[in-house]
């Protein structure tokens, strides 16, 4: 039970004949008589307020939220006694949420259902758990409160920032425009994707015989193989102690999240097969490869809960295991940051001994503060250290990436703002030469 604002000003009221009764001491009784009215009055006010069980309540959420937007929440409360009460409420929003507009104020009358939506902001993925909505009822002459919480849970799962949508469809459209009208290629080799079986033909390969099937028919049967309609793509994304850092107000992991889920968009539209691992020092989240419309669906359940570690990423082990479940040539696409040779050495090698048998694509984020600071004019000894220092690191990144793309990996640099749509066209164009 809590003192509402009017007893609080009843109480207050009769604070002046307490000095009335300082200075004449037979006139104690009043304010006293004045203060056991109200709190017999609170009580019988508390006695006869709508307890939890009078109450229903529900909320109405999305089941998936995009990191970067903004929702309603809907609280629906039904009034299942027989008063009209005064309904004060404020749901337990998760941290990954910013909510406005609480608590909410509503009168709600017997057997009537009130709805009270708010908006949220959605600033961290994960799982967006809401456990209880707090309530605070008065009733009659509203001198106290009845306060409890009804568990009414729920739970959302917010995903990277997926917008944008339009745009990417659009590139994957003209894309495939520009492609049917080029000259088709002649194909030299036997598909690989089985296609359908059929009666063996004299002369047939061998290696083309179902050995199974024949074995259950009696008679020998060849399978039928078409050219691949797709090629493998595989994103790696690496969520180490490099990618914690912000950039473009966001750190670099959730850029190089949202670029992969455009760019997984983007190869469904294209017919491509996707396989997407997120790494530190192990394998934090792995899709096996998907084709057709399943892509997207599972990317963003894979992705939406994975978080950068502090620490050291461990590119041996992580490519050794990548590698080994790639059964065919890939373009693997990996989201990193590179500081300079030294320090880059462990991916640097892993990357040329994978590209033995893969195309290899290194994308990392240009830091536009850092080049600016290279780039500036000193005007006194702090500005020139600052200068030496932006210089050098930007000196021996460069040198990095000229040592990557010498050894035959292919580097995107890209701002973060236009790092999504930068690497969808590099796809694109690679799509187009046919490397793969």
């Amino acid at each position: 039970m809590l003192p509402a604002r009017r007893l609080i000003i009843l109480v207050a009221a009769t604070s002046p004949l307490w000095f009335v009764a300082a200075v004449v001491p037979a006139t104690w009784v009043i304010p006293t008589g004045c203060l056991l009215v109200l709190a017999g009055l609170s009580v019988w006010n508390y006695l006869h307020t709508p307890e939890a069980d009078r109450l229903a309540a529900q909320r109405t959420l999305p089941a998936r939220l995009s990191l970067d937007s903004e929702y309603t929440v809907r609280l629906s409360v039904e009034n299942r006694s027989r008063q009209r009460i005064l309904l004060e409420m404020r749901d337990e929003v998760p941290e990954c949420l910013v909510a406005d507009t609480l608590p909410a104020d509503c009168l709600v009358e017997p057997g009537a259902t009130v709805d009270i939506p708010y908006r949220v902001r959605v600033v961290k993925r994960g799982i967006a758990e809401f456990p209880k909505i707090h309530c605070r009822v008065q009733a009659g002459p509203a001198l106290v409160h009845r306060q409890f919480s009804l568990d009414v849970s729920s739970r959302s799962k917010v995903y990277p920032r997926f917008l944008g949508v339009d745009r990417y469809d659009l590139l994957a459209l003209i894309d495939q425009r520009e492609e049917a009208l080029r000259t088709s290629r002649k194909v030299r080799e036997r598909g690989s994707d089985f296609e359908s079986l059929r009666p063996y033909n004299t002369g047939d390969d061998l290696r083309q015989v179902d050995w199974k099937v024949s074995a259950k028919r009696g008679t020998l049967i060849s399978r039928n193989y078409q050219i691949e309609k797709g090629q493998q793509l595989t994103i790696l994304i690496d969520g180490g102690r490099f990618m914690v850092e912000e950039i473009g107000g966001r750190p670099r992991f959730e850029h190089a999240l949202n670029a992969a889920a455009m760019l997984s968009y983007v190869a469904q539209k294209r017919g491509d097969a996707v396989s997407v691992a997120c790494f530190s020092n192990r394998i934090e989240a792995y899709m096996p490869t998907t084709k057709g419309q399943l892509i997207m669906p599972r990317v963003l359940e894979t992705l939406f809960e994975v978080r950068p570690r502090n620490v050291e990423s461990d590119y041996w082990h992580v490519f050794a295991q990548v590698l080994a479940r790639l059964q065919r040539r890939s373009l693997i696409i990996l989201l990193s940051e590179v500081l300079d040779r030294a320090g880059s050495s462990g991916l640097i090698n892993n990357l040329v001994r994978a590209t033995r048998k893969h195309l290899i694509l290194c994308v990392v984020m240009v830091e536009a503060e850092l080049y600016s600071a290279a780039d500036a004019l000193p005007y006194d000894l702090p500005s020139t250290y600052r200068k030496a220092a932006a210089s050098h690191v930007t000196l021996e990144r460069q040198l990095a990436l000229a040592d990557m793309r010498s050894r035959g990996i292919m580097v995107l640099e890209t701002s973060p703002q236009a790092f999504s749509i930068q690497l969808v066209r590099k796809y694109l164009e690679i799509r187009r030469t046919g490397l793969l």
